[in-house]
């Protein structure tokens, strides 16, 4: 753990790595899942999905691109 780091900001860090997963139209959880080199996210509850992804980085990056 770095020692410049209070708790504060590890659960803010935290906060937001979470926010990152969450999906653009209705704010559920989403699974970001990759096949032979593929990535797509899927949301959980209202089955919005994405695809085509080349890293799961990507697909992270998009779903926060649609969430404006």
């Amino acid at each position: 753990m770095n020692e410049d780091r209070t708790v504060i900001d590890i659960l803010e860090r935290v906060r937001e790595l979470r926010r990152r997963k969450r999906c653009p139209n209705c704010d559920a959880v989403v699974s970001v899942r990759g096949f032979r080199g593929e990535y797509r996210w899927e949301c959980v509850d209202c089955d919005a999905l994405g695809i085509g992804y080349p890293s799961r980085s990507a697909a992270l990056d998009a779903i926060q691109r649609r969430q404006g």
